[in-house]
C-alpha cells in the first residue's frame, strides 16, 4: 500500500489534503451511523415497552440526556424528540455523504486526467518503437482500467477502509458499555480472518495480473477487428475474426469464473467464520438477556452493531482484495512511465531558427540492433531552403525510412545531420518536427469532420485558411458534393473517403501547417494523373520558396525539381536534375520512359 502511495504522490499528493477531510467526514458518517442503535435502543427501553405495560429499564445509551427532562410517563413527548433527535443525525449523515462524495470526485478526476495525460506524452514520446513491447490493447487497458484503479484507491479503498475500522472500534466499545464479553467475542473472527487473508492475498496478485493480461488481448482483438473491417470484408474473412475474437473474449470469461472459483472458496471461508461469530454473540446475548444483565433496547442495539461489525470486516476483505488489484495496475502504470527512452534523452534543448538548411552526410541506418542490414546506406544530401528534392525507388529502397530519419522519427547509427549547420541531437526533438509538414503514405484521418482533419494542427483556423488549402490538394472537388460540404463527418481512419480522397485530406493537412519543410512520402500513389498533375502545379504556384522533399513512384511528378534522387536498396545510385537524368539513360529514364508510353497507351 505504501508503494502505491509513494508512486501515485506527484499525481495525487497535491489533493492529499482534501482526501484527508473527505476521509474525516467518512468517520462524522460513520458516528452518525453509529448513533441510530443508541436511539433505537432508547426508543425500546424507555418508550415502547412501558407503552407496552413494562417498567422502563436503565440503558446503557450515551444520549440519555437527550429525554432527561422527560416525566416517565411522557412516552410522546421523549419519542418526539428521540426521533428529531435521528432525523437530524440522518440529515446530517446525508449532507456528509453528499459532501464527500463530491469533493473526492471532482478533485480526483483531475488527478486521474493528469495521470492519463502523462501516459499519452509517454507514448507521442516513445512513438512506434512503442508496439514493439506493448500492444494496442495493453496501452488501452493501462489507459483506461489501471488509470480508474488507480483512483478507486484514492477515493474508495483508503477512506473506507479507514471507515470501516474505525466503525469496528467504535461499535465495540459500545458493545462494551453493555457486557465486555460481547465486545470480546468478535476479536475471534480477527485471527481467523488474517490467516485466510494472507493465503489469499498471495493467490489474487496473480491472479490480477492475469485478468489484466487477457482483457488487453481482448481490447487488442476488439480494435483490430474494428479498424480492419474494409480489409476483413474484402477477403471474407468475417467467420475467422469472429473466431478469434469469441477465442480472447471466452479467455476472459473462462479465466474470470476460475477466479471468481477461487474467490468464492475464500468468501465462503469468511462467512463461514461470520456465521460461528455470529452464533455465539447470540449465545452469550441470549445468556445475559436471561440473567438481566441487557435491556431489551440494548440487545436491539447490540444485533444492529453486530451485524454492522460483522459486514464492516468483510468490507475490509473485499478493500484488501481490491488492493491487490489496484497494486497490479501500479505496477503496469509506472513500469510504462517510468520505462527508459535513451532516444529521447539523447536530443537537446535548441530551437530551429530562421530558414532551416537540412545536410546529411554519410547516414546509414540498420533494420536493428543487431546492424545486419542497412535499409539506409550512406546517403550524403544537402537541402538549402526552398529546394526541391524528389526521391524515387522501388518499394522497400528505402525512400520512407530516408524522410523519416530526416524528421527524427527514427534514428539513424552512422554519419550525421545537421541543420543550420548544428548537429541534430543538439536540438529540442519537438522543434525538429515542428519544421515539417508531412502528408504519410499510411493516411490516418480523426473521425471528425473534413475541415477539423485539415486544421488538425491549427484548430484556430479560419474556414477561408481551410478552405484555400483544400483547393490546393483538390479537396474541393469531392467535398463539395456531400451535403454538409467541409464539415462532413468521417470515420476513424477515413471511414467514407476513397483512398485517394483521404490522401487529398492529408495533403491539405501537411499544407496548412505551413511549415519550412514540405514532405510527402508517396501520398499521391491513390490519385488520378490528372488530379496528381493539379496538385503538383498549385504547389508549384503557392510554395515557390519552401523546401518540398517528395517520394513517389511516379518519374513524371519530379520532372521539375531540382534534385531527383534514385535509390535502391538503401543506396542512391542516381542524382541530379531531370534532364542530367535523362541523359544518362540509367534507372530513372528507364522508368520514365515505360510509364509516359503506358500513359499514352491509356489515352489512345
Amino acid at each position: 500500500m505504501l508503494q502505491i502511495l509513494k508512486k501515485t504522490y506527484p499525481y495525487y499528493g497535491k489533493i492529499y489534503g482534501v482526501l484527508i477531510l473527505c476521509t474525516l467526514l467518512g468517520q462524522v458518517q460513520g458516528l452518525l451511523m453509529l448513533i441510530e442503535p443508541q436511539i433505537i435502543s432508547l426508543i425500546v427501553d424507555s418508550v415502547i415497552n412501558p407503552a407496552l405495560g413494562k417498567a422502563p429499564e436503565a440503558n446503557s445509551s450515551i444520549f440519555s440526556f437527550v429525554i432527561s427532562g422527560c416525566e416517565q410517563s411522557d412516552w410522546w413527548g421523549m419519542l418526539w424528540r428521540l426521533i428529531l433527535f435521528l432525523a437530524g443525525t440522518m440529515l446530517l449523515y446525508f449532507f456528509t455523504f453528499y459532501l464527500r462524495w463530491n469533493l473526492a470526485h471532482y478533485f480526483s478526476i483531475r488527478c486521474d486526467n493528469k495521470l492519463r495525460g502523462a501516459v499519452m506524452k509517454k507514448i507521442h514520446s516513445f512513438g512506434p518503437s512503442l508496439m514493439k513491447e506493448y500492444s494496442n490493447g495493453d496501452l488501452i487497458t493501462i489507459v483506461n482500467s489501471d488509470s480508474q484503479r488507480i483512483r478507486d484507491f484514492h477515493v474508495a479503498t483508503i477512506p473506507f477502509m479507514v471507515d470501516s475500522i474505525i466503525y469496528i472500534a467504535i461499535a465495540l466499545y459500545f458493545l462494551s458499555r453493555i457486557s465486555l464479553l460481547l465486545m470480546l467475542i468478535p476479536f475471534i473472527t480477527v485471527g481467523i480472518f488474517v490467516v485466510i487473508t494472507k493465503g489469499m492475498m498471495k493467490l489474487f496478485d496473480t491472479l490480477y495480473d492475469g485478468i489484466w493480461q487477457k482483457n488487453s488481448e481482448l481490447n487488442t482483438e476488439t480494435q483490430e477487428s474494428i479498424y480492419g473491417i474494409r480489409t476483413i470484408k474484402s477477403y471474407g474473412r468475417e467467420d475467422i475474426r469472429k473466431k478469434r475474437f469469441y477465442k480472447r473474449s471466452e479467455d476472459v470469461r473462462d479465466y474470470s469464473s476460475m477466479f471468481g472459483i477461487k474467490r468464492a472458496r475464500y468468501m465462503l471461508a469468511f462467512d463461514g467464520a461470520d456465521q460461528i461469530v455470529m452464533l455465539l454473540s447470540m449465545i452469550v446475548s441470549i445468556y445475559l438477556a436471561s440473567k438481566f444483565e441487557m435491556t431489551s433496547g440494548e440487545y436491539s442495539s447490540f444485533l444492529i452493531y453486530l451485524l454492522g461489525i460483522i459486514g464492516s470486516f468483510v468490507d475490509l476483505i473485499f478493500f484488501a482484495t481490491d488492493i491487490q488489484g489496484e497494486k497490479v495496475s501500479v505496477r503496469r502504470m509506472f513500469g510504462f512511465l517510468e520505462k527508459e527512452n535513451p532516444v529521447l534523452d539523447s536530443y537537446g534543448t535548441k530551437k530551429v531558427g530562421g530558414k532551416p538548411h537540412i545536410r546529411l552526410e554519410h547516414v546509414t541506418v540498420y533494420e536493428n540492433d543487431k546492424r545486419e542490414k542497412k535499409l539506409v546506406d550512406d546517403v550524403s544530401l544537402d537541402i538549402p531552403y526552398g529546394k526541391k528534392v524528389g526521391i524515387m525507388g522501388r518499394t522497400g529502397s528505402g525512400k520512407s525510412v530516408l524522410l523519416k530519419v530526416m524528421q527524427a522519427f527514427r534514428e539513424y547509427e552512422e554519419g550525421e545531420i545537421q541543420i543550420n549547420d548544428v548537429p541534430f541531437h543538439e536540438y529540442d526533438r519537438g522543434e525538429i518536427t515542428r519544421i515539417y509538414g508531412y502528408a504519410m503514405q499510411d493516411v490516418f484521418l480523426f473521425s471528425h469532420s473534413i475541415a477539423a482533419n485539415i486544421a488538425y494542427y491549427r484548430p484556430d483556423a479560419s474556414e477561408e485558411e481551410i478552405e484555400k488549402f483544400a483547393e490546393i490538394a483538390c479537396v474541393d472537388e469531392f467535398a463539395q458534393y456531400f451535403p454538409d460540404h467541409y464539415e462532413t463527418i468521417i470515420g476513424e481512419k477515413g471511414f467514407g473517403l476513397s483512398g485517394g480522397q483521404k490522401q487529398r485530406v492529408a495533403i491539405a493537412r501537411a499544407l496548412l501547417k505551413d511549415a519550412p519543410v514540405t514532405v510527402l512520402d508517396d501520398c499521391t500513389s491513390a490519385l488520378d494523373m490528372d488530379t496528381e498533375s493539379k496538385i503538383f502545379v498549385n504547389l508549384e504556384r503557392h510554395f515557390k520558396e519552401k523546401t518540398l522533399i517528395m517520394a513517389t513512384h511516379r518519374a513524371k511528378a519530379l520532372k521539375d525539381f531540382d534534385e531527383i534522387l534514385f535509390m535502391d536498396d538503401g543506396k542512391i545510385i542516381e542524382r541530379g536534375t531531370f534532364d542530367e537524368l535523362m541523359e544518362q539513360n540509367g534507372a530513372y529514364a528507364n522508368i520514365y520512359h515505360q510509364q509516359m508510353d503506358r500513359e499514352v497507351y491509356v489515352s489512345e
